[in-house]
């Protein structure tokens, strides 16, 4: 798995799998539902932070991870995740092979 580093990453946020750096968090596993600007991105884990109540974080203070198969579609189209969706992509991209 590539793993990347905050400012390295600018395009293609959406439905990655991202751990965070630094913070109180430091070391949740989130998954990206949008972008906030230029260098912030919402993230959500489908429990502690739920879909309705998404974290605010800056990409320097995340490590990106693989993109979650099957959240991106709907993402770019606009739709809304569930936080069982959420759970389960984060789940599968936690097993390896």
């Amino acid at each position: 798995m590539a793993v990347m580093v905050g400012a390295e990453v600018r395009a293609g946020n959406l439905g990655r799998i991202v751990t965070s750096r630094l913070g109180r968090d430091r070391g949740a596993v989130y998954l990206v539902i949008a972008e906030a600007g230029p260098s912030l991105v919402l993230v959500a884990d489908g429990r502690g932070r739920p879909v309705t109540r998404p974290k605010r974080k800056n990409i320097k203070h995340l490590e990106f991870g693989s993109v979650a198969p099957g959240v991106v579609p709907k993402l770019t189209a606009g739709q809304a995740l569930t936080d069982e969706e959420i759970r389960a992509a984060i789940a599968a991209a936690a097993v390896p092979g």
